[in-house]
């Protein structure tokens, strides 16, 4: 079998064994070869040549109506194989940044023990917002927590999802995004009970938010690649994020089960949008950790508004 070292020449397709035929051509040698294994299986041999800036997979003529229906199904059969792995921001990334927000959401919420007031000055609340513009109150409802088990639900959502997000796009980005569409969540509410009180907290929205991040990055992806979607990438989160919706949306929490919807809806249709850009495969580390740096000092500067403003 030749391998594809010299141009192909009109002539070599009559040889002294009989004249050959061209049943297919690929974009390189490798591709040629791992079609021709499925000649080898049905007992014939083939040829690989370079042709017209592609190669050319040769066979006898007399075979080659037989031979390229075996090709044509043994592409049909492996057109998703191999499967693409999702465009990772990075090989291995630090879980430090996820505890580090699952231990400010702790401190907040002992804060919140000895200054009950923080609740009122952090919530989402659609009056404040349209009649004092506090629009920071969409970022800090999402540190306040009602009670210890509205705390501990979180603080176990956001620590799995938010790592697989964060694991997905990289901290910077990840945590970022996470934040931001928690936020977007908020605001959507805000704007459905515009004309009518409306108020809310928890970092419900968050886990939400990375689910919906860590289901939609893997279909952007595919989106991207035109590569089969690996079921589990995108079926496990959905359906743990079914299951954590039932478990978190009852209860006397003041929270809304739409906005946790919002929340996964946001975080789906980013990380779609990202997955198909590819936004963070083009983020170096110094990139990254400029998006972290720039989501805390966004979250502290809101706690800051809130204390300062609505606290006067």
């Amino acid at each position: 079998m030749q391998n594809g070292s010299s141009e192909f020449e009109e002539a070599e397709l009559w040889a002294e064994d009989g004249p050959r035929a061209i049943i297919a051509l690929f974009p390189n040698v490798q591709k040629a070869h791992e079609a021709g294994l499925a000649i080898l299986a049905a007992g014939s041999v083939y040829w690989v040549y370079p042709y017209e800036g592609q190669y050319a997979l040769v066979v006898k003529n007399e075979e080659a109506v037989h031979l390229k229906r075996e090709i044509s199904i043994f592409q049909d059969k492996n057109r998703f194989w191999p499967t693409v792995s999702p465009d990772l921001a990075e090989k291995t990334i630090s879980a430090l940044p996820t505890w580090a927000f699952l231990f400010f959401l702790s401190c907040i919420f002992y804060l919140q023990g000895n200054f009950p007031h923080l609740k009122d000055l952090g919530m989402n609340s659609s009056i404040a917002f349209h009649e004092s513009a506090q629009w920071w109150r969409i970022f800090t409802a999402a540190t306040l927590h009602a009670d210890l088990g509205h705390l501990v639900g979180n603080l176990f959502g956001l620590g799995l999802f938010g790592y697989f997000a964060a694991r997905y796009l990289g901290n910077g980005l990840g945590w970022l995004s996470i934040l931001t569409t928690a936020a977007l969540s908020n605001l959507t509410n805000v704007f459905i009970h515009w004309d009518h009180a409306f108020l809310s907290l928890g970092a419900s929205t968050a886990v939400f938010s990375a689910l919906g991040i860590v289901t939609g990055f893997p279909i952007g992806n595919y989106l991207k690649s035109g590569s089969k979607i690996d079921r589990r990438q995108w079926l496990i989160p959905l359906s743990g994020g079914l299951m954590l919706l039932a478990w978190m949306g009852g209860g006397n929490y003041l929270t809304d089960v739409a906005g946790h919807l919002w929340s996964f809806l946001w975080g789906l249709l980013a990380a779609t949008a990202m997955g198909k850009i590819g936004t963070q495969a083009g983020l170096k580390k110094t990139g990254q950790s400029i998006l972290l740096s720039f989501t805390w000092v966004l979250l502290s500067a809101c706690w800051l508004l809130a204390l300062t403003i609505s606290g006067q």
